[in-house]
Order: C-alpha cells, then sequence, then structure tokens
C-alpha cells in the first residue's frame, strides 16, 4: 500500500478532505505523518483531534531554513511507495526532500496554471476580470508552481464574484481535484517517472481536466 504525508500551513482543508477520505477508506492510502508547520494555524486545532501520526514544526523555533528543512526531513523520513502531499504549505520544499520522495510530491495549487502562479491568485482572477479560474495538482520540482500538471478543475467566475466569494466556491472543488488525482496515483493509472507523467502508460501532454 502506498503511504502518504502531509503537509499544510494554514486552515488545513485540504488536509483534512483527505484523511477524512482514507480514514473512511474512499482512497486507499496509510497515513504516514501530517505536519504542520504553523503552531497558531486553524487547522492544527482539528487535525489533532484525529487518531493518526501528527505534529507541528514551527518554523519560527529554528534558526535558520536549514535546520527547519533538516528536520522536516527526519520526522517525515521518506521511503519507497511514499508520497508528500502539499496542502497549503507555506514554504518551498528544498530539492533534498522532492529527490528523496523521487519527485512523488504533489501540490493543490489556486489557479489555472500556468496562469498565477505564487500567492493571491483570487486576486488576481478578479482584478483581470478572467472568465475562468480554477485550482491545479502537479508534481513539485525545484521552481515554484512549475512541476508537471496532472489534473484541473475549472469553474466559471460570476459577474458578482469577489476574490473571498469565489475563493470559498473554489474549495469544495480543490477537494474533489486532489480526491480525484490521489484515486488516479492509487489505481496506478498516473505514474511519475523521469520527470514525466504517464497516464494509462502513456506521457500525459496536457492536463486532464475537470469543469
Amino acid at each position: 500500500m502506498k503511504s502518504v504525508s502531509i503537509l499544510f500551513s494554514g486552515r488545513g482543508s485540504n488536509a483534512k478532505s483527505i484523511i477524512e477520505l482514507i480514514l473512511e477508506n474512499k482512497l486507499n492510502f496509510k497515513i504516514k505523518k501530517v505536519i504542520c508547520n504553523n503552531i497558531n494555524s486553524q487547522g492544527s486545532k482539528d487535525i489533532k483531534n484525529y487518531n493518526i501520526n501528527y505534529n507541528i514544526i514551527d518554523f519560527k523555533y529554528y534558526d535558520n531554513l536549514t535546520k527547519y528543512n533538516l528536520e522536516l526531513k527526519t520526522q517525515l523520513s521518506p521511503e519507497k511507495n511514499d508520497y508528500l502531499l502539499l496542502c497549503g504549505y507555506m514554504k518551498k520544499i528544498p530539492e533534498s526532500i522532492i529527490n528523496a520522495y523521487n519527485g512523488n510530491v504533489i501540490n493543490i495549487h489556486p489557479s489555472i496554471l500556468p496562469k498565477y502562479k505564487g500567492l493571491n491568485t483570487h486576486e488576481k482572477v478578479i482584478n483581470n476580470m478572467d472568465q475562468y479560474h480554477g485550482c491545479t495538482t502537479h508534481f513539485v520540482t525545484n521552481d515554484i508552481d512549475c512541476g508537471p500538471i496532472i489534473a484541473q478543475h475549472i469553474i466559471l467566475v460570476n459577474d458578482y464574484d469577489d476574490a473571498s466569494s469565489i475563493a470559498n466556491r473554489l474549495l469544495k472543488f480543490e477537494h474533489k481535484l486532489f480526491y480525484k488525482t490521489l484515486k488516479m496515483i492509487e489505481l496506478g493509472t498516473i505514474v511519475y517517472k523521469n520527470k514525466k507523467i504517464y497516464y494509462n502508460n502513456k506521457i500525459l501532454t496536457k492536463p486532464i481536466i475537470y469543469d
């Protein structure tokens, strides 16, 4: 059975969704470790109540990023068949950790990548009067939000939307997209090797789109 570890920094909505799907046997993974890097995060109050291996490694208690990442890697202890899931994790994953997972590090990002990498994606969509918004799952590389794209869920931007309303509306689709992505990985439909995504044994040349 494949194992997953989860990193998050804030409300932990996607982390909670994945944990519950696994505990309810809707996803067939072993939860190896869940780590939050913010002792004051909203999500930690809920996630600590699950019967899982959960820990807080707060960045502010470390002298520098190198020491923090060394402790993070020690706590994660990557092994064969392990996946690392980033669920609103607000730090850059170092290349040493990515390599330790053989590249099997997956992030969900609230935009239709490659559009709007980084922060404040909802504000950018509204300010630029985009017709569509969405979320993306992708494998993580050393360049932020630039890794190979797995799948995307696209929604229509309504005339009355603001950054807050569209962020709230997109959230449930983030949960669904992460579920669909992990289900494909569970079934072996999606495999990542040699920095390429294979979908049904063929190289994936464009994202899988849901709407």
